[in-house]
C-alpha cells in the first residue's frame, strides 16, 4: 500500500482522466444526431436518383457503366477515422478491408488517417488519400467520386467497391461491402409514362450514375462518422465507469491507510504515557 500523498495524486489524476472521457462522451453525442440526420436525408436523395437509373435503364439503354470487365485492377473506397479511442472501430474496418481485398490486392482509395497508418504499417499502398474530419460535407463525396469514376471511364479499374461501417444503433454496427461500378445487371421495368429525357436519355444517365456513385459515397462517409462518434460513446462510457471502479478503490485504499496512521498516532501516545508512569 502507498503512502497517503501517493494515493491522493493518484486519485486526482483519475478524476481529471473522468473529466476527459465525460467531455469527450458529450461531444461524440452532439455531433452522432447531427450525422444521423444528413445520413436519413442523404438516403432519400439516393433512392430517388436509383428510381431515375431504373426508369432510363428499362429501357436497355447501353453505357460502360453497366457492362462488367475482364481488364483492370478492383478499386476499394474504404472509409475510417482519423482519430483512436472509439473501441474495435478502426480494427474492425482494417480486417474487414484485409480479407476482402486478399491482404491489399488492387487500388486503394482511404478516408481516414488511423487507417492510412495502419496500412502503411503493412507496407500496403494507398494511391489516393482524405481525412474523415469532423463531419463528413458533399464536396469531399464529390471530389472522391471524380478520381474513381475517372479510373473506371480510363479502363484502369474493372470494379469500384466501398467499404464502411454500418451504423445500426448506437451499441450496434457493422463493417459493409457495396458495390459502386459496375451497376447491378437489375433492370425492371419501371416506367409509368412515356418521358422524353433532354438532351438524349445516354446523356442524362451518364450524370445520374455519377450522382448515384457520389451519394453512395457521401452516405458510407455520413454512416462512418456516425459509427465511429457511437464506438466512441461506448468507449468513453465504459472509460467513465472503469475510473470510478478505480477511485472507489483507491479511495478505499486511501481510508485503510488513514485509519493505520490513526491507529500507530494512538499506539505511540499509548505507548509514550505508559512510559511516563
Amino acid at each position: 500500500m502507498g503512502s497517503m500523498r501517493d494515493i491522493r495524486r493518484r486519485i486526482r489524476s483519475v478524476e481529471s482522466t473522468q473529466q476527459i472521457t465525460r467531455a469527450m462522451h458529450m461531444i461524440a453525442a452532439s455531433r452522432l444526431r447531427r450525422a444521423q440526420t444528413s445520413a436519413e436525408t442523404n438516403r432519400a436523395f439516393t433512392d430517388a436518383v436509383w428510381d431515375a437509373i431504373q426508369e432510363i435503364g428499362s429501357h436497355q439503354v447501353s453505357s460502360q457503366f453497366w457492362r462488367p470487365r475482364d481488364q483492370g485492377v478492383d478499386c476499394y473506397v474504404v472509409v475510417g477515422a482519423d482519430k483512436g479511442l472509439s473501441g474495435p472501430y478502426n480494427s474492425n474496418i482494417l480486417r474487414h478491408f484485409l480479407d476482402v481485398t486478399n491482404n491489399g490486392d488492387g487500388m486503394h482509395v482511404i478516408v481516414g488517417r488511423r487507417l492510412r497508418s495502419q496500412l502503411e504499417f503493412r507496407g500496403i499502398s494507398v494511391d489516393y488519400y482524405e481525412e474523415s474530419g469532423d463531419l463528413p460535407d458533399p464536396q469531399q463525396a464529390e471530389e472522391i467520386t471524380d478520381y474513381v469514376m475517372d479510373l473506371f471511364m480510363a479502363g484502369k479499374v474493372q470494379t469500384i467497391t466501398l467499404l464502411h461501417t454500418r451504423f445500426i444503433n448506437v451499441l450496434s454496427r457493422e463493417v459493409q461491402t457495396v458495390r459502386l461500378l459496375p451497376l447491378d445487371e437489375f433492370r425492371q421495368d419501371k416506367s409509368t409514362q412515356d418521358l422524353l429525357w433532354e438532351p438524349s436519355e445516354e446523356a442524362v444517365f451518364e450524370k445520374l450514375v455519377h450522382h448515384y456513385v457520389s451519394s453512395l459515397i457521401y452516405n458510407g462517409l455520413l454512416e462512418g462518422k456516425a459509427s465511429e462518434l457511437s464506438a466512441r460513446m461506448v468507449a468513453m462510457d465504459a472509460a467513465t465507469d472503469n475510473a470510478d471502479e478505480v477511485i472507489k478503490d483507491l479511495t478505499q485504499r486511501y481510508n485503510q491507510a488513514r485509519q493505520a496512521s490513526i491507529t500507530q498516532e494512538i499506539a505511540e501516545i499509548v505507548g509514550g504515557a505508559e512510559a511516563l508512569r
